[in-house]
């Protein structure tokens, strides 16, 4: 028999696990790059093999999709404001004071360690 077999089982086992790992690898890639096209194709799979779904009584989309926009809460009129400078100062200062407070205790500390 000859001594090379182990070392070749060994690399056929690297290889093997590499190209599983390489293929893993390649199917997140190809899931995430497509995930909305996936996802709709998925969803329209679904629905025409769902056994409950009768489609002879399906609404046309059109009707369908006028249906919905009545059924959805109507938008804001305008997005919300950003939080007034004022607001925004007090926050600041209350870190501002939070943060030197904490650094007060750690030089107090290190002080009281290095005695």
């Amino acid at each position: 028999m000859a001594k090379g077999g182990g070392a070749r089982e060994g690399g056929a086992l690297k290889t093997a696990v590499i190209v599983a790992g390489g293929l893993a690898l390649a199917w997140v890639t190809v899931e995430t790059a497509f995930r909305p096209f996936l996802d709709r194709l998925r969803g329209a799979v679904s629905r025409k093999t769902d056994p409950s779904r009768d489609p002879d009584q399906e609404e046309a989309p059109a009707a369908a999709a006028a249906e919905a926009e009545e059924e959805k809460a109507p938008a804001p009129a305008e997005p919300s404001a950003p939080p007034a400078p004022a607001v925004v100062e007090e926050k600041v200062e209350e870190k501002v004071a939070e943060l030197e407070e904490k650094v007060e205790e750690a030089a107090a500390a290190a002080a009281d360690k290095a005695e």
